[in-house]
C-alpha cells in the first residue's frame, strides 16, 4: 500500500494555486532487514546474503566511479552523471567546472510495467 498525503503548489507565474497527491515518507527498509527477508526466502544465511549486498554496493560505487553504467537485470540502471558550470568557449570548459557528481537510477521495462497503475497489487491510501 502507497500513503499519499495531498500538498497545495502555487504556480510561480500565475500564483495560481493547485492540489496534487504526493507520497508520504516512509521509514526506509535498510540493509539489514533486505538481507533477513531473502534469507527467509532461500536457503542462504543472512550473513552471507549482508555479504553479497555489501560487496554488491562496493562493486556498484567503483565501477560508476569509473564512469560505467551498472545494469541489475530486471532491476535497472544506475549510471552517473555530472553537472557542470557554463562556459562561453568549448576550450574553458574543464574539469574545474564540474561542481559534483549524481548517480541516477533507470528503471527497467519489467519494473515500470510492474508498477504501472493497472498492476492490481498497487494499492493508494491517502493519509490526513
Amino acid at each position: 500500500m502507497m500513503n499519499y498525503k495531498v500538498v497545495a503548489k502555487k504556480n510561480p507565474m500565475t500564483k495560481e494555486v493547485k492540489y496534487y497527491a504526493q507520497l508520504a515518507p516512509v521509514t526506509p527498509v535498510r540493509l539489514e532487514a533486505l538481507a533477513d527477508a531473502i534469507s527467509r526466502q532461500c536457503t542462504i544465511t543472512i550473513h552471507d546474503v549482508k555479504a553479497v549486498l555489501s560487496a554488491m554496493q562496493e562493486h556498484i560505487l567503483r565501477t560508476i566511479i569509473d564512469g560505467k553504467s551498472v545494469r541489475l537485470g530486471d532491476l535497472g540502471s544506475f549510471h552517473p552523471t555530472i553537472c557542470s558550470e557554463g562556459a562561453d568557449q568549448p576550450d574553458n570548459v574543464t574539469a574545474a567546472k564540474i561542481r559534483r557528481v549524481r548517480v541516477r537510477f533507470r528503471s527497467s521495462v519489467g519494473m515500470k510495467s510492474g508498477l504501472s497503475l493497472t498492476n492490481p497489487s498497487i494499492r493508494f491510501s491517502r493519509i490526513k
